[in-house]
């Protein structure tokens, strides 16, 4: 028989009088054992609410550490390949002309004549278009406005995505259809508001949040059941 069942025998013997149990006296369980180590958990529930919010700027972390831009060729798109290694979430970049129509009234913004899909929710309006060069292979998207479209090619660069992983996916898809653009999940999307840039601007913020995610875990093996104060 081990210590530990030693201890709860004689903690038992000690609260048993009279032929009845201390109506006080608390049976060892998980109850018990919450109760001894409240300051402990309190801990852990912060570490992981710290390792929650570490994982979600982990993607964007990495994203603001790339320089260079993949580059894709028209060639490889039309002919359904990219570039060894690439994956979602890779700053790429492509030349190509715009594919869309004359009259972008606000009128005609969004419908058939526009060819341009807008998918807005929360007040953020993203806009999809397609190039002349690539045809449905390959889609744009733009965030809260739309280009300066001068009819000539132009260097589309962002993060590289596909239309099944895009924010508001269900929202994007209706948008779609309304201009008579194709919504196959599986076509490559370049979201052109996100550079690399944009996300080391926010640098700043990110480390913080990690200096206090490293902070939280030292914490908690320091302290681990001690009281607050």
């Amino acid at each position: 028989m081990d210590k530990l069942t030693l201890v709860e025998t004689r903690e038992t013997r000690e609260n048993f009088m009279d032929g009845h149990f201390d109506e006080e006296y608390e049976m060892p369980g998980l109850g018990r054992w919450i109760k001894r180590n409240v300051w402990l958990l309190v801990r852990l529930f912060m570490v992981l609410v710290f390792t929650f919010g570490t994982t979600l700027i982990a993607d964007q972390f990495s994203y603001g550490l790339q320089d260079e831009a993949v580059e894709l060729s028209v060639a490889e798109i039309n002919a359904g390949e990219l570039p060894a290694g690439l994956r979602n979430g890779d700053y790429v970049r492509i030349t190509g002309t715009a594919d869309v129509g004359e009259d972008l009234t606000p009128e005609n913004l969004g419908g058939p004549e526009s060819q341009i899909g807008i998918s807005t929710r929360y007040s953020v309006a993203y806009f999809y278009f397609l190039l002349e060069e690539t045809g449905d292979n390959l889609m744009i998207q733009t965030a809260q406005g739309l280009p300066d479209f001068d009819g000539g090619e132009m260097v589309w660069e962002g993060k590289f995505s596909n239309l099944g992983t895009v924010i508001f996916f269900s929202t994007t898809s209706e948008g779609l259809e309304v201009a008579n653009l194709p919504t196959r999940q599986n076509i490559p999307v370049i979201e052109t508001g996100d550079t690399p840039a944009a996300y080391r601007d926010l640098f700043p913020a990110y480390s913080s949040v990690i200096v206090v995610w490293v902070v939280s875990i030292f914490w908690l093996v320091r302290k681990r059941n001690k009281p607050f104060v």
